[in-house]
């Protein structure tokens, strides 16, 4: 049987971490300049700097089969409209944190959020 303190320690600690996941939520994971990197079949297209003081624009992306048409807001990037016959990428939403991807399969369109400060490294050995 639980007593009235082992309530107030699960309370707690639940508590502790939720406003730790909070925090990196909101603030992430890394510091430095926050990049869109678009990648055509593979090959890198272009890359654009996001932040406060990023551009508002729309970007038309020849793909495989069509277009794709980007939609930047400063800070985060989504899919607007797409000549694919699903439409799944326009379902993806809004980006806007390192390690978050756009991906357009059948344009074989990829567009990665991407920081200065984060590595590409392997984190974990596999067999």
């Amino acid at each position: 049987m639980l007593t009235k303190g082992d309530k107030i320690l699960i309370a707690t600690v639940i508590l502790v971490a939720f406003v730790i996941f909070t925090g990196f939520q909101i603030y992430g994971f890394t510091g430095g300049k926050t990049y869109a990197v678009i990648e055509i079949n593979g090959k890198e297209y272009q890359k654009i700097s996001l932040g406060k003081d990023g551009p508002k624009m729309q970007l038309k992306v020849a793909g495989f089969i069509g277009d794709v048409v980007l939609e930047i807001d400063r800070d985060k990037v989504r899919v607007v409209a797409s000549d694919c016959p699903d439409k799944d990428c326009l379902r993806q939403g809004w980006v806007s944190k390192p390690g978050q991807t756009l991906v357009c399969l059948p344009n074989r369109v990829v567009v990665k959020i991407q920081n200065t400060e984060s590595t590409n490294e392997v984190d974990g050995v596999s067999f």
